[in-house]
């Protein structure tokens, strides 16, 4: 089956906003501003929701759960990635003369515990986050849970428990390795595996009212956000506009995908961008975790003072992820891993499969 470009091209989009809205929460911590503030209301309205959501629209969850492939693909990843930001680390306390048994020993528990956000929720004390890669564990548990409620009868309703258990439970402890957040992502899954099984794209087609309404719902979630980390089940002072205009938002930027895709060469670019997303993130994650941005922000912030930081911080961002992931794409065996693709296409030509 042929890719289908406007979903990758969304999925560009998506991880351009975890970049740039990462931007935004290191130039909001270094100096608080009304730019960035919108910038992270944009970004945090969708771009981890429609991961999952695009996701699930590519599940079959009436098959067996292939636990080899599912482990390669997110939690071999995740161990990867984390071990690098140890490395990492490792390095940058040897360059600034502080301990590196401290950095090994605070980065090592954060990368065990698997947490997107720092939280005083944890069952043991841990005093840094592993940042954006929870996603590959959150990933990981919402697709074994769904392939394992899809199973049973009346699913939708075991798909709202185990949501509503998700993300309740986590108001009074977090578990390690993002359990309760793959719990609450399984109900974003769902929400794709039904829009593919009923057409969504293409009753939205048929009545283009929709694409107004559901522009409409983003804009007032963007407008009134209360917050919304996936990565620790918040949801903000106003949870249930938040995961209707995450809904609303994915729609939309689908919907935008499919005008980009008109365009050959930015449909082209941000195709491959998405194609690529899973090793952009793990790469973005690394220089996050290990780069003392606050430090480089005033550097910048006096070398280009009529650039707005948000931006000037993405600018300088962007090329490292592009490049590191580009990198990734030509080292043996674990490329497959961070391109699905790559080993989708050596089980093919094994196989004789022709498109």
């Amino acid at each position: 089956m042929q890719r289908i470009r406007f979903f990758d091209i969304a999925k560009g989009i998506a991880i351009l906003a975890v970049i740039l809205g990462h931007s935004a929460i290191e130039t909001n911590l270094f100096v608080p501003h009304r730019t960035a503030q919108i910038v992270l209301s944009i970004c945090f309205s969708f771009h981890m929701p429609l991961f999952f959501i695009l996701s699930g629209y590519f599940m079959h969850p009436e098959r067996r759960f292939r636990w080899m492939k599912e482990a390669k693909q997110l939690l071999f990843t995740y161990v990867v990635t984390a071990l690098c930001v140890l490395v990492g680390v490792t390095c940058m306390a040897t360059l600034d003369h502080e301990s590196r048994a401290i950095a090994l020993r605070q980065w090592g528990m954060a990368a065990i515990y698997g947490s997107g956000d720092i939280s005083n929720l944890t069952l043991w004390r841990v005093d840094l986050r592993i940042g954006a890669i929870w996603f590959l564990l959150a990933l990981f548990w919402a697709r074994l849970l769904l392939h394992c409620l899809a199973r049973l009868p009346y699913t939708p309703v075991w798909v709202s428990l185990c949501f509503a258990v998700g993300y309740v439970s986590a108001q009074y402890v977090l578990l390690p390795w993002s359990i309760q957040a793959g719990m609450c992502a399984a109900a974003f899954l769902y929400l794709g595996y039904l829009a593919k099984k009923y057409d969504v794209l293409g009753l939205v087609k048929r009545f283009p009212f929709a694409w107004a309404i559901a522009f409409i719902i983003w804009v007032v979630d963007i407008t009134f956000f209360g917050g919304m980390s996936m990565a620790v089940n918040n949801y903000g002072s106003r949870p249930v506009l938040a995961v209707i205009g995450s809904i609303a938002g994915t729609l939309c930027v689908v919907g935008i995908s499919q005008l980009i895709d008109r365009v050959p060469a930015m449909g082209s670019v941000l195709s491959r961008i998405g194609q690529a997303s899973l090793a952009i993130l793990c790469v973005h994650l690394i220089e996050d975790d290990v780069l003392p941005w606050q430090m480089y922000l005033g550097t910048l912030r006096m070398l280009f003072p009529q650039i707005p930081l948000v931006l000037l911080s993405f600018i300088v961002r962007l090329p490292i992820d592009l490049i590191g992931a580009a990198l990734l794409y030509h080292v043996p065996v674990i490329n497959e891993w961070f391109y699905p693709q790559l080993a989708k296409r050596k089980f093919e030509a094994s196989s004789g499969i022709k498109h």
